[in-house]
């Protein structure tokens, strides 16, 4: 007896500004998720899922702003800045600075 294959769903992705936006849709929308999602198409899982991956990183902080950096002149140590207890013996990048502090 042969099986017969079911076609697969094809693979949608959406970027972070997308789900973001369609979080924040659904919060303004007063629709249950269930609602929501059906109405586009979108497995509830998925849903929770983006809501949940997004979720992790919106901790905010009550105190803001820049972080003292102390430039140290070379004194032979190889020490190129130093930021609270933390030591950077390279030169870096303001990018790569700026992640540390955050």
């Amino acid at each position: 007896m042969e099986s017969i294959a079911k076609p697969k769903k094809a693979k949608f992705f959406r970027s972070k500004q997308e789900i973001e936006l369609l979080l924040r849709d659904w919060e303004k929308s007063g629709l249950s998720v269930k609602a929501f999602c059906a109405g586009l198409h979108i497995a509830e899982g998925t849903f929770y899922n983006w809501k949940a991956r997004l979720s992790k990183g919106t901790k905010v902080t009550e105190k803001g702003g820049f972080a003292p950096i102390e430039i140290v002149p070379s004194a032979g140590n190889g020490l190129f800045a130093e930021v609270g207890h933390i030591k950077i013996y390279q030169p870096v990048s303001a990018a790569y600075l700026k992640e540390l502090v955050s």
